[in-house]
This record gives C-alpha cells, sequence and structure tokens, in this order.
C-alpha cells in the first residue's frame, strides 16, 4: 500500500485534533472544501469513514484518532529537521479564567514569546472555560485541587489568602486589629471563603451570607479599589495593586488556599504536550522566581 500524501494526512491530523474542518481549514491555509476532499480521498483509500457529523462538529472516529496520533508525532519531528527560522510557528491555543489572564498572564506574555519565538500562545480567556481538548483548545491554566478528570495536571504555584481594601476605605474603618472586620463590609467570592483566614487570625466570626457575590476574582478585586469593601485577595492576582497602593493588606496575617495554579492538557494529547510543556516550564520558573525576588515578595505571610 502506497503512503497518503503529505497533504492528507496534514489534513487528517488537523481535523481530529480540532474537530472541525472549518478549524483545520483555517490552521492550514486552505478552504473548507479542500479539507473535505483531502478527509474523503484517506476515506476512499482506507475504505472506511473517518468522520461523522455532529451539529457543528465533526466527530472522529476510534481508527481516525488512532491513525492522527503518530502523524501527528512524525509531523512534529519533520518539522524539527529545519533550522529554527525557517520552522512555522506552533499555535498553542490556552483556555484561561479573565482575572489570571488581565492580572497575571497577558502582562508577561511578552517575556514569553521573546524567549520562546517558536510558540504562538493563543487565549481563550472567558468565565465559561473552553475544555482542552474539544475545539481547538490545546491546554488550560486552570485554579483548582488538581484533579480535573481526564486531564494531565501540572502543578505551577500555590496561594495565599488575606484581606485588601482600598485606602481611603481602610482610613474611615480605622482598622487597628483583625477583630475590627467585623465592622467592615466583607466581599464574598464563589471560591474564596473567609472562615479559613479568621481561623488563622484568631477570630470567630462567621462566614458572611449576605453582601455584594462575584464568581470573577478579577471583578472582586475591582470591588474592593471602588471602595465597596474587603476582599480575601489571592497574592498572585493582587500584587500590581499592592505595589502600587491602590489596595492595602491591613493585617501581616495570611493562610495557604487548598486550590493551586495548575496546567491541563488532555491525558491522551501528543502534539501538543511539547508546547504545553514549554509554557508550564516557564509559568512555574516566572512565579518562583517573582517569589524570590520580585512583586510577591512583600505579600503577607505567617
Amino acid at each position: 500500500m502506497t503512503i497518503p500524501s503529505l497533504q492528507s494526512l496534514r489534513a487528517l491530523e488537523a481535523a481530529v485534533r480540532l474537530e472541525s474542518y472549518s478549524a483545520a481549514a483555517r490552521e492550514l491555509g486552505l478552504t473548507h472544501s479542500a479539507i473535505s476532499h483531502r478527509i474523503r480521498e484517506l476515506e476512499a483509500r482506507m475504505g472506511a469513514r473517518l468522520f461523522e457529523r455532529q451539529g457543528q462538529r465533526m466527530i472522529p472516529s476510534t481508527r481516525a484518532r488512532a491513525l492522527a496520533d503518530p502523524v501527528g508525532r512524525a509531523l512534529a519531528l519533520l518539522a524539527e529537521t529545519f533550522p529554527p527560522e525557517q520552522r512555522a510557528r506552533q499555535p498553542l491555543r490556552v483556555s484561561v479564567l479573565p482575572s489570571f489572564a488581565h492580572r497575571w498572564l497577558v502582562p508577561r506574555l511578552a517575556a514569553f514569546r521573546a524567549a520562546h519565538p517558536g510558540i504562538d500562545v493563543q487565549l481563550d480567556a472567558r468565565l465559561e472555560l473552553a475544555v482542552p481538548g474539544q475545539r481547538g483548545i490545546d491546554a488550560g491554566l486552570r485554579y483548582g485541587a488538581g484533579d480535573w478528570p481526564g486531564m494531565l495536571a501540572t502543578h505551577l504555584a500555590g496561594e495565599r489568602l488575606f484581606p485588601v481594601l482600598a485606602p481611603d476605605y481602610a482610613e474611615r474603618l480605622d482598622l487597628r486589629a483583625p477583630a475590627d472586620l467585623a465592622r467592615a463590609t466583607l466581599l464574598r467570592h464563589l471560591r474564596q471563603h473567609w472562615q479559613p483566614w479568621f481561623a488563622a487570625a484568631g477570630l470567630t466570626i462567621a462566614e458572611p451570607r449576605e453582601g455584594p457575590f462575584y464568581e470573577d476574582a478579577g471583578l472582586l478585586l475591582e470591588a474592593a479599589a471602588a471602595g465597596e469593601g474587603v476582599a480575601l485577595a489571592r497574592g498572585l492576582l493582587v500584587a500590581r495593586d499592592l505595589a502600587s497602593g491602590r489596595l492595602v493588606a491591613p493585617f501581616a496575617i495570611s493562610v495557604g488556599d487548598q486550590s493551586a495554579y495548575y496546567l491541563v492538557r488532555p491525558a491522551t494529547a501528543r502534539r501538543a504536550n511539547a508546547a504545553a510543556d514549554v509554557l508550564a516550564r516557564w509559568v512555574k520558573a516566572t512565579l518562583a522566581a517573582e517569589e524570590a525576588g520580585g512583586p510577591t515578595q512583600a505579600l503577607p505571610k505567617v
């Protein structure tokens, strides 16, 4: 049996990975009909259907996935035979929460691109996080317990939580001790509960059940900066606001969070793993360097 054309194999690998003929066409610079034609050529050669349409998605068959996996590795190996300046930039589509993208990642992406010009990081930032392995998403930056089913999770950094508020609000409250927070408006967040910090501070204040509530950690900090109340902040997200004086941390007490930052990707993925590994190592090293001697060194510690 003769080997199928390289063009057909590239079309198959992209269509399987992205689960979309249109997305594969955009990545390869082809038309939708060209991708469809090349897939039909492969199906005729193999005597089997490789894709089934489900709504707007083209779902690859088990046989298509089994073929695309080694093809993807072979294409990556082939690309490595060319000098770096002649290689196409490898796209790495990453889903991420807007709070982390805005407050930490985007201000540092230029440094990553300078260090790794062969990787084209493309961010998908939204509260409803896209799932890696679907709709062209290669990896995700997540904050949680590290137990996402079907995902390989690489630990990047832990977090510490502590109260922050606007300077003028702090002056009005005249905060002298943690117990004075009983007089403050405590802002609430979907996942960041006050009780662990209260316990660390030796307080018996109940978890607030009323008051301003935010699902997005970035909006929580914006509300605090606007003087709406006191936020329980993640150190990583609030570092620039503390450095600029936009927010203040009145007490040198912080508590470690059970959640942490992770880079996740499908456990069965192959093609995007090298680029995702590079991003994970860079994020981890950058966070470690900043904690050792950068903006995070002044954050409260227990």
